[in-house]
């Protein structure tokens, strides 16, 4: 209605320059308005008389370069300059256009600039500076390509940006500034190839969207600083490579949504914003996440609920899935946020050894939130302000793959379930069959020790030979050795084949064989 109402004025006042007496009608061709009484005329100065583009009655100035593939130069200088008058500018179809720097400065009543397929889009320092009287203008850059987005750029009192399929080779530190009563910037599918820290620098907005598109293979810390959004701010779809710590650095938005993004890998503490209501966090592939990546996300100082209090803000954390993480790479302020976990894509093959291990580390607060208090403070290290106690889990919470061919996926608990099960009780089968087989074994090498220790005991027991037994020795009587000599009359005996026991005596009736070798006379008495 505001919008209607300013162009029925401004068409009015138009119509007074033209129809007032002792006007020149050349006076608002020097400003680039039509000079015809009923309508735009084709003779004079000014962009609005100069092909490709051309003016009607309300200061809309459109040019079409369809038929006219020269590069088309947008200034506030020289026969060709934009008028001061002009409400809205729309350039359709052209190869190459250059938007000089301060070109709309003079524009107090722009209502809205439109640069729709332009193949070679260049900007300078200001392009975009409005006047300091102009208010609530939209700016629109669609199916365009843009190698080098400047600082300042942007200036003034712009009511939406609109950037929409646009491929831009880098965004220079500063090109979003400087911005007044902006109500909205989106980015839709936009393929930012470089960008610099510092590109959207300290100003407000109530709405900041980016739906789909790339959003450059580095993030630096602090590419957005300091920005503060009244109401929502909302990643869906982006393509992001490194993000960087303090990336983004945003106050007070309402709501905070991340959806469906493709990040490569996420460092500490990424996110930096502080909310003033729900946050969610759904349906993202996330490769490498560190330690505390999103634990910078938390309440407003200002509408901190105190920790006692059961109303907390809520962080829905969704059907996202991660390549590798680490103990506390899921660590979230409780202090601000009641936290729903769920469908939780572990985007590895499932291992039963490792099911518990990722488990903890997604759920374990305890050393991480020590891990967390000690990087920060070395002298001073408290405990978790909130419950570490575990949550009952829903079944469907963790997911892991059932094999890296097929994306079919298993809950935690059904893996375990069918899986694990059975691999447990073989296991405890294989360790009793080998416990089994140890002791089988320690047995059988005891037997074997004493079996050989009582051999060995037996033949030093039963053959004994005197190790000083006598060379020659006499008959015995009655079984007890007689050492008598041979001047007694007893026909001497070989002591080389005489047995001896322990206690003495001779074995009686003891057959011989005896294997002679060597055939000799045989001189002695058996």
């Amino acid at each position: 209605m505001m919008e209607a109402t300013r162009l029925m004025l401004g068409s009015a006042i138009l119509g007074l320059f033209w129809t007032a007496p002792g006007l020149p009608r050349g006076a608002a061709l020097a400003n680039g308005l039509p000079s015809s009484g009923s309508g735009p005329s084709v003779n004079g100065n000014g962009r609005c008389n100069s092909p490709p583009c051309s003016c009607d009655q309300y200061g809309r100035l459109t040019c079409d370069c369809k038929d006219n593939p020269e590069e088309l130069i947008l200034t506030a200088d020289g026969e060709r300059g934009l008028g001061r008058h002009t409400s809205r500018i729309v350039v359709n179809n052209c190869p190459s256009v250059l938007l000089t720097n301060f070109s709309l400065v003079q524009m107090d009543g722009l209502i809205s600039v439109d640069l729709i397929n332009v193949a070679n889009l260049t900007l300078m320092h200001h392009s975009f500076k409005l006047s300091q009287k102009a208010s609530n203008t939209r700016i629109t850059v669609r199916n365009s390509s843009v190698d080098v987005l400047p600082s300042n750029v942007f200036h003034g009192d712009v009511e939406a940006i609109v950037l929409e399929n646009v491929r831009i080779g880098q965004v220079l530190a500063f090109a979003f500034a400087n911005l007044i009563n902006t109500n909205s910037i989106t980015l839709e599918n936009c393929r930012i190839e470089v960008i610099e820290a510092l590109a959207f620098k300290k100003f407000d907005v109530r709405f900041f969207h980016m739906i789909g598109g790339t959003f450059g293979d580095q993030v630096p810390s602090r590419v957005m600083n300091d920005i503060e959004i009244y109401d929502k701010f909302m990643l869906d779809g982006v393509k992001m490579g490194n993000v960087r710590s303090s990336a983004f650095v945003i106050k007070r938005p309402k709501t905070v949504a991340i959806l469906n993004c493709a990040i490569d890998n996420l460092e500490s503490e990424a996110f930096d914003i502080s909310v003033r209501g729900t946050v969610i966090i759904k349906n993202n592939t996330l490769g490498n996440v560190a330690f505390g990546s999103f634990f910078a996300i938390r309440a407003d100082t200002e509408n901190r609920i105190p920790p006692s209090n059961t109303n907390l803000y809520t962080l829905m954390f969704k059907n996202n899935s991660l390549n590798s993480f680490e103990e506390g790479s899921l660590i979230f302020d409780r202090t601000s946020f009641r936290t729903e976990i769920n469908s939780v894509l572990v985007n590895q093959v499932c291992d039963c050894n490792q099911l518990s291990i990722w488990k903890s580390q997604i759920l374990n607060y305890t050393n991480a939130y020590s891990r967390l208090i000690t990087s920060r403070d070395n002298t001073n290290i408290l405990a978790p302000p909130f419950s570490l106690e575990t949550s009952v889990e829903d079944p469907e919470t963790f997911l892991c793959l059932e094999n890296l061919d097929a994306e079919s996926t298993s809950s935690f608990i059904e893996f375990e379930t069918r899986n694990c099960a059975l691999s447990s009780s073989m296991l405890l089968l294989i360790s009793a069959i080998s416990g089994l087989l140890l002791l089988l074994i320690i047995a059988a090498s005891l037997l074997v020790y004493y079996c050989r220790k009582h051999r060995r005991d037996g033949r030093k027991r039963w053959i004994s030979v005197p190790t000083l037994a006598p060379d020659v020795v006499t008959k015995t009587q009655n079984g007890v050795i007689n050492r008598e000599t041979t001047a007694s009359g007893g026909a001497p005996v070989d002591s080389r084949i005489t047995m001896v026991v322990p206690d003495g005596r001779l074995y009686k009736e003891t057959e011989f064989h005896v294997i002679v070798e060597k055939a000799e006379p045989l001189t002695t008495e058996l």
